[in-house]
């Protein structure tokens, strides 16, 4: 199934060069969750990362569905 991924700033190395904020399209197995993708990206395991999955946090064990955008961002901190 066709997913879109996002990636945003350091995580951009894991995937095509492209703009900012424009994301690709990634062909999954059905039953993928975002860890699966992760992996798929080649992110190490000990990257730390958010998830949004159609502009909602989500976990690495969420399933996604064919159409759904994935964003993974490091995490931010701050004040």
């Amino acid at each position: 199934m066709q997913i879109t991924v996002k990636l945003y700033a350091m995580l951009r190395r894991y995937g095509p060069p492209l703009p900012l904020g424009a994301g690709f399209s990634c062909d999954v197995p059905a039953d993928a969750d975002v860890a699966r993708v992760v992996e798929q990206l080649g992110i190490p395991d000990g990257v730390a990362l958010v998830a949004m999955v159609n502009n909602e946090v989500a976990h690495l064990d969420h399933v996604l569905a064919g159409g759904d955008v994935l964003s993974l961002f490091p995490p931010v901190a701050g004040g």
